[in-house]
């Protein structure tokens, strides 16, 4: 549960030394630590899905330059942002001066994605990433229908990394009413646990 408050003085700071920050990794989390804490004064939290969650998640191993998350398209997000200075285009927001581009192509509830969040603490705030379960399916279904092979590879390398914490029957739950999904992780599956 959320407790610790951060002051907008404090936001500030810490958006301000991210100009000096020289891991881009670091940038982004602290980044988002800021935005997840001025989004809960309106009683919203939102997800870091996509690349920036395999990144979270292999610890740099990947590497992106945005930070995707599911978040609630409303005035009170857009309001958020440029209470930190970002600037709207579309459903991107950024800050040049920063080298920041958050995108929300998600919306803040997930449908069918019910696997546990990850949540870690960064600079006092608590921040939420999606499940490792539900961001291995994302990778594994963009690898069997976008034919993405990159997909496939971190699918395949995130199982590795997890694959004595992953839920494996929910894993096959989720990909069992479609052939192609159900073996591809059967596939993986058989890769990470020999």
């Amino acid at each position: 549960m959320y407790t610790h408050k951060v002051t907008p003085a404090r936001r500030k700071q810490l958006l301000d030394g991210l100009a000096a920050e020289p891991d881009p990794a670091r940038k982004r989390m602290v980044a988002l630590a800021v935005l997840t804490d001025r989004l809960r004064e309106d009683a919203m939290e939102p997800t870091l899905v996509g690349g920036a969650a395999v990144e979270f998640y292999t610890a740099g191993g990947y590497t992106t330059k945005d930070i995707d998350l599911a978040l609630t398209h409303c005035p009170e997000v857009d309001r958020a942002f440029a209470d930190l200075g970002f600037t709207k285009e579309g459903r991107y927001w950024y800050r040049t001066d920063l080298d920041l581009l958050f995108e929300a192509p998600a919306p803040m509830a997930l449908p069918g994605e019910t696997s546990p969040r990850t949540r870690v603490e960064v600079e006092g705030v608590e921040v939420v990433v999606l499940g490792i379960e539900d961001l291995v399916i994302d990778r594994l279904r963009a690898w069997v229908h976008g034919q993405s092979e990159e997909d496939g590879r971190w699918a395949r390398r995130l199982a590795l990394l997890y694959s004595d914490r992953l839920d494996w029957a929910y894993l096959r739950e989720k990909t069992a009413s479609v052939s192609a999904e159900a073996n591809a992780l059967a596939d993986i599956e058989k890769d990470a646990n020999p």
